[in-house]
C-alpha cells in the first residue's frame, strides 16, 4: 500500500491510501492465488496484517465462502441432472424452430402461387394471432395479404377482433394492422376504427401506434367511421404537435387530410407559433403546414410570429429548429414571406454570431454577402 500525502481544502496535511500494485481487483498473486475485490486472497488471508477489516467486509466475505461451499457441494448433481430452466430454454428452443420452418413453408407455398398458396391460406386458419404478434409470422401474414383475394383473408381477419389495441403495442402484430388498413376494403378494417375509438390520444402518442393513425389518414379518412377517431385525435392537436410521435400523426394529416382538418391544425399551432416553432418536434409540423395549409393560413402564421418582435424572432432564427421554420418560411411567395425577410435584415448582425443564424443567411442572401443591405418591398 502506497500512501500519498495531499493537502486538505483547509490547508492542512493528510495522507491517502493508493492501492499497489499488487493490489488491483483481480491481480493474480505469486503464490498462485487470486486476489479479489474484498482485500482477501482466494484462500482466505487478509492482504493488510494489522489492519482490522470493516464489519461489512467481514460479511461479505463470509458469504463469499459459504457461496463457494454451496457450489462445490452441488456441482456433481449439477451436472448429472439438468435445470429446469435449461430444459425450458431447450423446450422454447426447439418451439421457435418449429415456427420458424412453419413460416417458411408458408412463405415458399404463398410465392408458388397456385394450389399451394391456396393450401397455405388454409393453413392460416386459426393461426391468425400467433402469427401476428411473431416476428417471422407477422411477414407472412403481410404477404398473404399482398398476393391473396381480399375475401379469402376477410374471412381470417375475425381472429384479430379483440387483439387490435395488443396489436397496435406489439413491435410484430403493428405491421399486419397497418398492412389490413393498406390493402382491405374500408368496411373490412373498421374494427380497427372500433376498437381503438376513445383511444386516439394515447395511440397516437405510442411509438407503434402513430403509424396506424397515420395508415388511416392515407387510406381511410373519408370513412363514415374514420372522421370521429381522426377527430378525436385532432381535439389534442396542440400536445401532438410537440410529441415525440405524435407530431407524425399531425404530419399525416395536414399532407392527407381535409382542407378543414388543415385549419384545426393551424389554429393549434397559430395559439403560440413561438413555442411551436422552436420545439424540436413542432417545427417539423410547421414546415409540412408550409406546404400543405391554404396561403390564407400560412400568411396568419406568419403576422402571428412577426408579432412576436425582432428580437424574439431572431433568437429563433439562431436555433437549429428555428431554422428549420425560417426556411420554410422564407421560401413561400406573398407579402407575409417577405415582411420575414425584412424583419431578418434587420437583426442581421445578431444573426451572424451563430451558426444557424449564418445558415439562415448563407441560405437566402441575408446580411454579409448578400443582399440584406436593400430591403425589399411588402
Amino acid at each position: 500500500m502506497v500512501r500519498v500525502r495531499q493537502q486538505k481544502d483547509d490547508g492542512s496535511a493528510c495522507s491517502k491510501a493508493w492501492p499497489s500494485p499488487n493490489q488491483l481487483p483481480g491481480k493474480q498473486l505469486r503464490n498462485g492465488h487470486k486476489q479479489d475485490n474484498s482485500g482477501e486472497t482466494s484462500g482466505g488471508v487478509p492482504t493488510q496484517i494489522g489492519q482490522k477489516p470493516k464489519s461489512s467486509t467481514l460479511r461479505r466475505q463470509r458469504r463469499k465462502r459459504a457461496a463457494r461451499s454451496a457450489s462445490e457441494r452441488t456441482s456433481s448433481s449439477e451436472v448429472c441432472a439438468p435445470s429446469v430452466d435449461s430444459v425450458q430454454k431447450s423446450i422454447k428452443k426447439n418451439g421457435c424452430c418449429d415456427v420458424s420452418a412453419k413460416c417458411a413453408e408458408l412463405v415458399a407455398d404463398l410465392k408458388a402461387g397456385g394450389e399451394a398458396k391456396q393450401s397455405a391460406v388454409v393453413r392460416l386458419r386459426g393461426s391468425m394471432q400467433t402469427l401476428a404478434f411473431d416476428g417471422e409470422g407477422c411477414r407472412v401474414l403481410q404477404l398473404a395479404l399482398q398476393v391473396t383475394d381480399w375475401r379469402l383473408i376477410a374471412e381470417l381477419l375475425p381472429e384479430l377482433h379483440g387483439r387490435v389495441l395488443d396489436a397496435v403495442c406489439s413491435p410484430h402484430a403493428n405491421f399486419v394492422i397497418q398492412k389490413i388498413i393498406e390493402l382491405m376494403p374500408t368496411a373490412q378494417a373498421a374494427f380497427i376504427v372500433e376498437e381503438i375509438s376513445g383511444m386516439a390520444e394515447e395511440v397516437a402518442c405510442h411509438r407503434f401506434g402513430c403509424r396506424i393513425l397515420c395508415r388511416l389518414q392515407e387510406h381511410c379518412a373519408s370513412a363514415t367511421r374514420s372522421i370521429p377517431l381522426l377527430d378525436e385525435a385532432l381535439s389534442k392537436a396542440d400536445v401532438l404537435c410537440k410529441h415525440a410521435f405524435g407530431h407524425y400523426v399531425i404530419q399525416s394529416v395536414l399532407e392527407h387530410g381535409t382542407m378543414r382538418q388543415r385549419e384545426q391544425v393551424m389554429e393549434a399551432l397559430c395559439s403560440d407559433p413561438l413555442a411551436f416553432a422552436s420545439n424540436r418536434n413542432g417545427c417539423f409540423v410547421i414546415e409540412a403546414a408550409m406546404s400543405y395549409c391554404s396561403a390564407a393560413d400560412q400568411e396568419l402564421f406568419i403576422e402571428r410570429l412577426i408579432r412576436r418582435g425582432s428580437d424574439k424572432l431572431a433568437t429563433l432564427a439562431q436555433g437549429q429548429f428555428g431554422y428549420i421554420v425560417i426556411r420554410s418560411m422564407l421560401r413561400l411567395p406573398g407579402s407575409a414571406a417577405l415582411k420575414l425577410h425584412n424583419h431578418l435584415n434587420d437583426v442581421s448582425e445578431r444573426l451572424e454570431g451563430t451558426k444557424f443564424g449564418r445558415r439562415v443567411m448563407e441560405d437566402l442572401g441575408l446580411g454579409r454577402g448578400g443582399n440584406g443591405d436593400q430591403e425589399l418591398e411588402a
